[in-house]
Order: C-alpha cells, then structure tokens, then sequence
C-alpha cells in the first residue's frame, strides 16, 4: 500500500471532520424541525454522513 502523504492526511482529517460536524448539525436541526418532510430529510442526510465518516475511518483503520 503506498505511504500517505502529510498534504493527503490533512485533507483526510479534515473531511472526517466535516463530516462528522455535518451529521451534527443535520440531527440537531431535525430536532428543531416542526416540518415531518424536512425533518425526516435532516434525519436522512445526518445518517448519511455519519456512515460516511464510519466507513472512512474504518477504512483508514
């Protein structure tokens, strides 16, 4: 497997950390939503993200 380079794991950190910020604001808004729609859209895209930032960091782990 080819080293990562220290540019690669900046960019790395930081979309984990965009997206696990992301999947928190998503569920804090559903929370917040009166609206079902959007609710259960806020709820989608937070789980979306969060198994985004799961199947990353298990891959890199």
């Amino acid at each position: 497997m080819p080293q990562i380079t220290s540019k690669e794991l900046m960019y790395l950190d930081d979309v984990l950390s965009l997206q696990e910020h992301m999947a928190k604001c998503l569920s804090d808004c559903a929370t917040r939503l009166q609206d079902q729609q959007l609710k259960a859209l806020c709820q989608n895209l937070s789980s979306r993200c969060q198994n985004n930032f799961n199947s990353m960091v298990r891959n890199l782990g």
